[in-house]
């Protein structure tokens, strides 16, 4: 007799999935039937930074009120600023910055094409990592 799937085999299922962006409508529903929590935020993660700004609050309510939640509703801010026209105004403001996870800094040191914000996290980028990405491809 064979019981409900284990969390290694629903993950490569929901991996699968993943990789189909017609099949998040599912992965929407199976969020919330998630038992556990670490899988229902990976796949959350994963939406976030595939669906419009405006959908992501909705992505994040389906992880309750628990730390996943506030997990992925920093990270969907995070997603916001990374998306956002220009970062350089947000570098001026340190509180700002005191809120990001390394994940973002990290980020903007990999893709942002402002000489400002190259310049300022490879001068006082939080972590070496994010320093010596910034400095690489600073002009």
């Amino acid at each position: 007799m064979t019981g409900p799937p284990g969390e290694h085999e629903r993950w490569a299922r929901y991996r699968l999935a993943m990789d189909d962006p017609a099949r998040l409508p599912e992965l929407f529903d199976a969020v919330a039937a998630e038992p556990d929590d670490a899988i229902a935020l990976g796949i959350v993660l994963h939406a976030l930074a595939h669906v419009p700004a405006a959908e992501r609050p909705a992505w994040t309510d389906r992880l309750g009120t628990g730390r996943a939640r506030a997990y992925a509703t920093r990270r969907a801010r995070e997603l916001g600023v990374l998306e956002s026209p220009s970062v350089s105004a947000l570098l001026d403001d340190p509180s700002a910055q005191d809120s990001w996870s390394d994940w973002l800094p990290l980020r903007l040191a990999a893709s942002t094409q402002e000489p400002a914000v190259l310049h300022r996290l490879a001068t006082a980028g939080r972590t070496n990592r994010i320093r010596r990405l910034a400095s690489g491809r600073a002009p």
